[in-house]
Formats: C-alpha cells, structure tokens, sequence
C-alpha cells in the first residue's frame, strides 16, 4: 500500500490522465487538454502524498515524534522522560579538611548547575542536576560556588550516583513496544522485571538469572543509561526500589513476595589493545588519536549490545577492519589484545578500553 502511494508522481498520474484522452486529440505539453489535467494531476499527486504520511504516522513501525507516542500510548506505553542526574559531591575549607554546606546551595561546572540535596557525611553531600539529561553525568572535578563562601576551599564533583537520562529516542521506545506486544510483563516473570527495572532513571538493560542461591532468588544484572558498568550507590538505589536488603522477599519493593532478588553491576574487563601498522603519509602521532577514537567507538558499540543477553565478542578482525578506515593507515600486521592474539570472550563482562599502543612496522 505503501509503495503504491509513494509511487503516484506528478508525472505518472498525468500520463495516466492523458491515456484516457482519444488517440486523435493533441495532447502535447501546451495544448488545451493538457492545460487541463496537468492542475488536477497536480493536486492528486499531492494528495496521494499526504495520503502516504498519513499511511506512515497510522503504524507504530513507521511513525515518529508524537505519532508514535500517541500509538504506544494506547497499549500503556510511555516515552521515557529526561532524568537528572545525581552525583557525589566532595567539600573540603581552605585546610582540606571536610566542610559542611547547606543544602539547596548550587555550585557549576562548566555549563551545568548543581543543587546540593542531601548531606551523606562530613564534606560529602549528594548534588543534583538543574539540567535533565546524560549531560550532568560527563564532567568531573572542581566546581564554582554560585554564591560567596569563604570558608569553601574546594567543591569537587565525583561519582554518578544516579545517571541522567535523555528523553527517550523514538527507537528506544519502539524496541519497547515491541518487548510489551510480545513479551506480556506479569507477576514477576522475566518481562515483568526487565519492565520494573527498565523503567528506573539510569538503568540501560538488565539480565536475569535464575535461582543463583538457591530457590526463590533471583539476580538481576544490571548496566548503566550510558551503558558503563553502574557505581555501588546505583546499584544500592537500584536494590532498595526492588526487594531492599532488610525485608529482602517481603515484598517492599517492586519484586513479588518470595522472590529474593540480588541486583548486582555488570563487570568490567579491561583491554589493552597492541597494533602494528603500516602507514602512508602519516606518523603514529598524527593517527594515534583517532585510532583511540575509533576504538572507543567500537567498544561503546559492543557495550550497547549488552542488554541483548548474548555473549560479548571482542574481534581482532573487527578492530582490524575500522583501523583500516583511517587515512594514513595502509595495512595492520598484526593486533594483539591484551597481548595475545586471540579475541576476548566476555559473558557477564563489558570491554573498557585501557590503552592504545601502536607501532609502525615496514612492508
């Protein structure tokens, strides 16, 4: 249907139009009978247009921004909305020694605000975001007072505690959708926790495990928005909303009664990656940032995929081909992953790259 409305051009309807006209007729470009139906070919080929968006903005696969909200929305599914995020804030006077400060104080690094919320211990408090989004997650270190403090010595911004999130992506929420038509979340099963624990600021994907202590238990593995492996204070915040240590299988939190669950972080496995290369019109200074560039990119790539359950597969041979992209780089003799020349195999693992060594070789 789709594909036939798409295919009515201006061009195609008038040609259709003017084979209706008897053969004795001038139908040349000019004439009066194609002076009259160019117009009304016009308007229908315009009309067939709108009627191909109106076709697209119909079906949840197709349609986007609001329509595609509207759509899921009436199956009871939401866009995620932007989140804050929450850090660890570290306060120390002109000795360095712990300071206190007043909550609702706001200190700035770069472009963004932070209010302080929450006094943890002496000099350390939980600050918040002004601005929603993952922006509030990326910068670390010493912040500006907004207001005069002349006991202050330094404000220092430190771990994400609760990441922030952007609004929702139209793909995200489709993907969603989709896992709600097929997989109906009831009473605990493994739809129901993936929906309870996706649905939390800051959780990117989750996996489940079943029975790991025994009966009645379950643990949820879980990773970050930005899809790194998530801090201790988020995976404590994230414990307490499902079944809280103190009353765990009581049902104080989103799990059912009986279902002992464990939330736990996904690891990390660090990779060093060795390459030797074979350059054309470049050094190993001019490429080196792009190659790391290039390989963050990669590995942010196989983060992402995390969610999906599978296993994580580092290739050397998919590392080889990207480098192969960059100008400069004529060949890769060899590439070794934390020196061996073997791909990494990660179950429960996410690669994090820890260092880039290259080395130019001759042909």
């Amino acid at each position: 249907m789709l594909e036939y409305l798409e295919s009515q051009s201006f061009d195609s309807i008038l040609a259709e139009l003017l084979d209706r006209v008897p053969g004795d007729v001038d139908k040349r470009e000019g004439s009066v009978i194609y002076d009259a139906l160019a117009p009304t070919a016009l308007k229908l080929a315009e009309t067939y247009w709108d009627m191909s968006v109106l076709y697209r903005r119909t079906f949840a696969a197709t349609a986007d921004g609001d329509d595609l909200e509207k759509r899921v929305n009436e199956h009871g599914v939401e866009r995620k909305k932007a989140g804050r995020a929450i850090r660890c804030a570290l306060f120390t006077d002109g000795d360095g020694q712990p300071l206190d400060v007043s909550t609702n104080s706001q200190y700035r690094l770069e472009a963004v605000i932070y209010n302080v919320i929450e006094r943890l211990e002496a000099g350390v408090y939980k600050v918040e975001a002004q601005t929603a989004g993952a922006v509030g997650n990326k910068d670390y270190g010493e912040m500006l007072p907004l207001e005069a403090n002349n006991k202050l010595g330094k404000a220092v911004l430190a771990d994400v505690l609760v990441p922030g999130e952007d609004v929702e992506t139209d793909e995200s929420l489709y993907v969603r959708f989709v896992d709600h038509i097929r997989e109906k979340a009831f009473g605990g099963n493994r739809a129901d926790y993936k929906k309870k624990m996706k649905a939390i600021q800051g959780v990117g994907g989750v996996r489940l495990r079943r029975t790991p202590f025994g009966g009645g238990t379950i643990k949820a593995i879980i990773i970050d928005s930005d899809f790194n492996a998530p801090t201790p204070e988020f995976v404590s915040y994230v414990q307490e909303i499902i079944d809280p240590l103190e009353f765990k299988g009581d049902g104080y939190g989103s799990a059912p009664i009986g279902h002992k669950v464990t939330v736990e972080g996904v690891g990390k496995n660090t990779i060093e990656v060795e390459s030797e290369l074979i350059l054309n019109g470049a050094t190993i200074g001019q490429i080196e940032a792009q190659v790391s560039e290039t390989l963050e990119t990669y590995f942010a790539e196989l983060r992402a995929n995390w969610f999906k359950d599978l296993d994580i597969n580092v290739r050397i041979t998919h590392i080889e081909s990207r480098l192969l992209e960059i100008e400069g780089i004529e060949d890769v003799a060899s590439t070794m992953l934390n020196g061996l020349s073997n791909n990494i195999n990660l179950v429960e693992e996410i690669p994090v790259l820890s260092k880039v060594t290259l080395k130019e070789v001759s042909i």
